[in-house]
């Protein structure tokens, strides 16, 4: 079962890792032709709101109940769900469409809830306005999310994993094909501080086209995986009453995270909006510091997770609690055999990292900020890993009230630890340090999580030989710390033979912490018999070429 685990998700972060790629070049050419200040932030904040609204509004749903939902019609329905299966998706074409329209009417006062009272005053009239056209033309994007969702749930359930990774690139491409001719259009040598009516369609209507095609681009793949959708109307005697039950609580779960988002954006483009003429850390360069540390989380953990889930409702539903919690336990520990040390590189080179991604164009002025947001947010990723396979445990017992209380336990601490550190501690002077400080509180939020959840999961499964997580953790960062401190150390013999400056002596600079790295994480980690460092190793090392 572990290996099939591992292959599944092999399949998936193939396809995650080229999406992720085109999407930090989306983001260079953003950085280079809107910069990462307040101009980039009012386009990152309408760009993100759609998302944010499909997650509140009907995505809790669709992404963590109806998986095991699936798995039982498809399992022990006599037609192999394909009623259930007709009915929900319909269900969610109508709910998502009625959803769109009214958020597009209202874009409005959606817009004015992400603004900080920086933008409130008539002198910033301009940039308010530039927001609301953005969030209206980009709202539509909340049903080609939801709607690609839905059919990649249906995938994933048939244990078609890698059309849903694979997608994304589709829209990467369209996305970073509006950028380019934003820039051979409209770029000029000074950035300046709106944006024009023109400016404003290209940007918002290239990203609301790259969702739409990335959905159309899966629609094949639901045919070749045996279902034949058809419009199927009616609730009544399919049991989505009891998912529908479960839905509440899930929804609540992700209301509370979309406060969370609304209190981060705001004080994330307060920095921006702030007075302080020099560089400032604010949404852009917090939502890029996010994207970073979530690469290994989209190639590895969400890959496990998508993959173990099926098999781990699977398993609750027969009642198997104890093969339940190792592999729980099991997929937790081969995530984190890359997001330890991966989370330390990114602690140890921030500004590298950041350099190969924003420092081109009108982004290049802002990277040091960037570089302390993306420290304090990876020393987040590994307390988020595991809290994220241990809702999803919950999720495989079909419970989704417990996750909302512990859920709102999280929100408060990192909106409370937000507010204090933006509001109280950091004055006007200071208040470019904001997304430093937000990346702190996101840290904060999920260590408080995993301390806390830990002991309510244990109510639920048995602690049992082979579900451990804390020795092997504890191994996995000494092994981390001890290859990241070498690469540091290769870096600082060649400084002064090497000119490290720029995009391309990062990019060198990484290669060679890499090169250095890698190799020592693996050697210490077999060492110390981290097991799952060793499958990772052996995964990648026998499809390289002469080891089949």
């Amino acid at each position: 079962m572990a290996d099939r685990t591992l292959r599944s998700a092999a399949v998936m972060a193939a396809g995650t890792v080229l999406s992720r790629l085109l999407g930090f070049v989306r983001i260079a050419l953003l950085a280079a032709a809107i910069g990462t200040a307040l101009r980039g932030d009012i386009f990152t904040a309408a760009n993100t709101i759609p998302n944010s609204l499909y997650i509140l509004l009907a995505g809790g749903v669709f992404n963590t109940v109806l998986v095991p939902q699936l798995v039982r019609a498809i399992k022990n329905h006599t037609d192999g769900g394909r009623d259930f299966t007709n009915r929900v998706l319909t269900f969610g074409f109508v709910v998502l469409a009625v959803v769109t329209v009214g958020c597009v009417l209202l874009a409005p006062a959606i817009a004015e809830l992400y603004l900080p009272k920086e933008l409130q005053d008539p002198s910033r009239a301009a940039e308010k306005a530039n927001m609301v056209m953005f969030v209206r033309l980009c709202l539509p994007q909340i049903f080609f999310y939801g709607a690609f969702v839905l059919v990649g749930q249906v995938l994933n359930a048939r244990r078609r994993f890698g059309p849903m990774m694979w997608a994304p690139i589709a829209n990467n491409i369209v996305a970073c094909a509006s950028i380019v001719v934003f820039l051979l259009v409209y770029r000029t040598g000074d950035d300046p501080p709106t944006y024009s009516q023109g400016e404003e369609l290209l940007l918002g209507l290239g990203h609301t086209v790259g969702i739409a095609v990335q959905l159309l681009v899966l629609l094949p793949y639901l045919t070749a995986s045996g279902h034949s959708y058809r419009p199927k109307f009616g609730l009544r005697g399919t049991g989505l009453g009891h998912t529908a039950r479960l839905g509440i609580w899930t929804m609540l779960f992700v209301a509370v995270n979309q406060v969370t988002l609304v209190v981060v954006t705001q004080l994330a483009i307060a920095g921006s909006a702030s007075e302080d003429p020099g560089a400032k850390a604010g949404l852009f360069a917090y939502s890029t510091a996010m994207l970073i540390i979530l690469v290994p989380h989209g190639i590895v953990t969400v890959s496990l997770a998508t993959a173990a889930l099926p098999q781990m409702s699977s398993l609750a539903a027969d009642g198997d609690v104890t093969e339940v919690a190792r592999l729980s336990a099991r997929s937790t520990r081969q995530a984190l055999a890359v997001v330890v040390p991966a989370a330390a590189a990114m602690v140890a080179f921030a500004y590298p990292i950041v350099t190969v991604i924003a420092g081109y164009g009108s982004g290049r002025n802002n990277l040091t900020l960037m570089s302390y947001t993306l420290v304090t947010l990876a020393l987040g990723i590994v307390p988020f890993t595991i809290q994220y396979f241990q809702l999803r445990t919950f999720y495989a017992f079909e419970d989704t009230r417990t996750p909302f209380f512990l859920q709102c336990v999280i929100a408060a601490t990192n909106i409370a630890a937000a507010l204090i550190g933006v509001r109280v501690l950091l004055d006007e002077e200071h208040l470019r340090f904001s997304g430093v400080v937000l990346g702190a509180a996101y840290a904060l939020a999920y260590l408080v999580a995993v301390l806390l959840s830990r002991p309510v999961l244990r109510r639920k499964v048995p602690r049992v030989h082979g579900a451990g997580i804390g020795l092997p953790l504890l191994a996995m960062v000494i092994a981390a710390v001890l290859a990241v401190g070498v690469g540091r150390a290769a870096l600082w013999l060649l400084d002064r033979a090497v000119d490290w400056s720029g995009p391309l002596g990062a990019i060198l600079q990484l290669a060679v912490a890499a090169l250095v790295m890698l190799p020592v994480y693996a050697g210490i980690a077999r060492v110390l018999r981290i097991h799952e460092v060793n499958d990772v190793v052996s995964l990648v090392t026998s499809r390289l070429p002469g080891r089949r």
